[in-house]
């Protein structure tokens, strides 16, 4: 697309203000509202994939069901007849935390408080909705200022977010296959981290890792090495946070979100924001919005238990697959040795 543009005879292309690897977001102009809006089109090359056309639309359809306003709002999902197909959002006129990270390098107490119980909003609509975001992290929260100089939170791009319980270790692979990502992983769970299935508690780990980088100005596990950065979160505690923020309310949070045990960190968004001081409203459930309405679905899906690993050796292979990428990636290490 191009300046000057016209998509759907409404919106009018004006410039491009972000590209990932499969997508790219433009500002456009909506004539019939005169609004500005984003607009999320997926690369030519993007475009001809199954996988990812069905990311987005899925993307369009989670975000649509939320009504928080701390989530941005889906306006319309557009599939043209050349086959490009867009997600048109509401345009967030701010700076991201990963954004604010950079300029400020950490943040007081206070306002990690302020900020979190906002997100925690979002992430608690979603957990009752049975969506699991699976990529909390500063780039996916967004903050504009208000009238009277507050922050609002916006949390975005549920691309990757999955109804239900979560993506197995097989819905992990097979996206992984396709160039996607399954979460960042110095913000994953120890569970997503061994490929198994996912519940809200997920989330609020990866939660408690963004906030323990606005106060800390580091995140708790860090290295090149990507699969290392997966077997800290696996197995080694967080590094204790410094005396001046271990005894805050928010320090002492952000250390139990970040408890291995998913059943030893908060029951939920709200049991986590009441700690911080502040209850989320819990906004009335709607349907999603008639363009990016599922015509199948009378309801939202209610959230489903975990499933227990269950036996075999298939089983055993799935539950232990961060065992045998790290054995591959050893093995693969000597041979170079040896074969030097």
């Amino acid at each position: 697309m191009e300046p000057g543009d016209l998509l759907q005879d409404r919106y009018r292309i004006e410039r491009e203000i972000g590209r990932g690897e499969f997508g790219v977001v433009y500002l456009a102009r909506d004539e019939r509202q005169s609004v500005l809006v984003a607009i999320k089109v997926l690369l030519p090359w993007a475009k001809k994939n199954e996988q990812f056309r069905h990311r987005l639309k899925r993307e369009a359809k989670l975000a649509g069901m939320l009504h928080s306003p701390h989530a941005v709002r889906i306006f319309e999902l557009v599939e043209t007849a050349e086959q490009d197909l867009a997600i048109v959002m509401e345009f967030l006129d701010g700076e991201s935390l990963h954004e604010l990270l950079v300029r400020e390098r950490r943040l007081d107490p206070a306002r990690v408080s302020r900020l979190a119980t906002q997100i925690l909003e979002a992430l608690g609509e979603a957990h009752t909705l049975g969506v699991i975001h699976r990529d909390v992290k500063p780039g996916n929260v967004v903050l504009q200022r208000t009238a009277d100089g507050g922050e609002h939170v916006k949390v975005l791009d549920f691309g990757i977010a999955k109804m239900g319980s979560g993506a197995s270790s097989s819905d992990t692979a097979k996206l992984t296959q396709q160039g996607g990502t399954l979460g960042t992983p110095v913000y994953m769970s120890p569970e997503q981290c061994r490929g198994e299935e996912l519940s809200p508690a997920s989330d609020l780990y990866s939660l408690g890792v963004v906030l323990y980088e606005l106060l800390s100005g580091r995140v708790p596990f860090d290295d090149e090495n990507p699969v290392r950065v997966l077997m800290m979160h696996n197995d080694q505690p967080p590094p204790p946070l410094e005396a001046s923020l271990a005894n805050t309310q928010i320090g002492q949070a952000v250390m139990r979100a970040l408890e291995k045990e998913p059943t030893k960190r908060f029951a939920s968004a709200r049991d986590f924001a009441l700690v911080l001081g502040a209850a989320p409203s819990t906004p009335r459930v709607k349907q999603w919005t008639a363009e990016v309405k599922d015509p199948g679905q009378k309801k939202p899906p209610k959230a489903k238990q975990p499933a227990k690993p269950g036996g075999g050796i298939v089983a055993a292979l799935t539950r232990n697959w961060l065992v045998f990428v790290v054995a591959a990636l050893i093995g693969t290490a000597l041979a170079g040795y040896f074969l030097d």
